[in-house]
């Protein structure tokens, strides 16, 4: 990634976009592997989680192992000399989408409301808990028939409830995927988000105490943005890397800090959960 093409822009493509012939074009890549150089990380032991609807988790590693359960380790991708485990979650952006308008239709409640709401419930949600791979499985366990699940729901428990071990959910399994990618004998000191998860505080903090990670978020939410424009630096020859030009343009506004008795209360809740996760629904008909 992050070389020049060619002989740059050619004639035909600067006319339909209104810029000068022979402009240098840069090799981009995968939505991912770019995302990787706007949350700078370019070092091993960095860990970058990349959310949306779905989230991915992305290691460097100088380990070249790989494991059931951890996509990789692809050597020398997306940086050269280095490698890359990935672990990634189906339903996560996706879910908590679909939840609010099963919990409100048109009149939904807003995001920060919600999330207003979770924050003043303890952690494990007094016994509710959601597994949520309500669109398949894709690590720690790839089963592409596993499906989600809500357990220990009582006549007690209220929206908020609800909402926290939704919130919950994706954590734990992010948990699990990159304790897959350290068992294979890679390493994870930090997580560096971007994306949809970069707006709600409660869901980050809730993943840096379900992990007992801290939570790195950068000035600009958008990973790949940012990666496309270390890719055109580099490639300008601005930087002698696209890694150089991601050291540079990377900016760290918060460090979230796990809390330790939140820390201490989710590895019994993260036991639980990996007991009944990879839940499924067997084919009918």
């Amino acid at each position: 990634m992050g070389e020049p093409i060619g002989e740059g822009l050619t004639a035909e493509a600067a006319e339909a976009m209104g810029l000068p012939v022979g402009l240098p074009v840069a090799q981009g890549g995968a939505d991912a592997f770019v995302g990787m150089l706007g949350l700078g990380v370019v070092q091993p032991g960095q860990l970058g989680l990349i959310t949306g609807s779905s989230h991915l988790h992305l290691c460097l590693s100088k380990n070249s192992a790989n494991a059931p359960g951890v996509w990789g380790a692809y050597k020398c991708a997306p940086l050269p000399d280095l490698n890359m485990a990935e672990g990634g979650q189906s339903s996560t952006g996706s879910t908590l989408r679909w939840l609010r308008g099963l919990l409100g239709g048109d009149r939904a409640p807003s995001y920060a409301e919600l999330d207003a709401e979770a924050a003043k419930i303890a952690p494990g949600a007094e016994g509710l808990m959601a597994v949520e791979t309500f669109q398949g499985s894709r690590t720690p366990i790839t089963d592409p028939l596993a499906r989600g699940a809500m357990l220990g729901l009582t006549m007690r428990h209220s929206r908020a409830h609800v909402w926290r071990a939704f919130l919950e959910a994706t954590c734990l399994g992010t948990r699990a995927a990159i304790e897959a990618m350290v068992s294979a004998g890679h390493s994870a000191k930090e997580i560096t988000v971007c994306g949809g998860a970069c707006q709600s505080d409660t869901w980050l903090q809730l993943h840096a105490d379900v992990t007992g990670l801290p939570v790195i978020i950068g000035e600009c939410p958008d990973g790949p943005l940012l990666g496309c424009a270390c890719l055109a630096a580099s490639a300008a020859g601005m930087f002698e890397s696209p890694a150089a030009a991601s050291t540079a343009f990377f900016r760290r506004a918060r460090r979230i800090e796990p809390d330790p008795e939140a820390v201490r209360a989710y590895d019994q809740v993260f036991a639980a959960y990996q007991t009944c996760g990879g839940c499924w629904v067997l084919g009918i008909g």
